[in-house]
């Protein structure tokens, strides 16, 4: 898949459509779950960063406005690189250290 269909972005801005959510799902996790292995995440971290990936695009994709000149993968690879390294910040900072009194 090079490109990604208009009509489908536009039905994903509804977040009612359960259908167009599957489609992308389909479609899409694959490349996310690629993306986030070749940054070094496991499997199970990367099935937790397609998740969070979906959650944001739930959130954003109401406002987002779809320009045919510019790659909607270039934007969803942003965030999903974006959400890697939000994880892998939280995972070297290591446990959190908390007092006991």
């Amino acid at each position: 898949m090079n490109t990604t269909s208009p009509s489908l972005i536009e039905r994903l801005r509804s977040t009612e459509d359960q259908q167009a959510w599957n489609r992308f799902v389909d479609l899409y996790s694959p490349l996310l779950y690629y993306w986030a292995q070749k940054i070094g995440l496991s499997q199970d971290q990367a099935s937790d960063l397609v998740q969070e990936v979906c959650l944001v695009l739930m959130d954003k994709l109401p406002e987002f406005e779809y320009d045919p000149s510019r790659s909607f993968r270039s934007w969803l690879r942003t965030i999903t690189l974006n959400k890697c390294r939000d994880h892998l910040r939280k995972q070297s900072r290591g446990p959190r250290n908390e007092k006991t009194g």
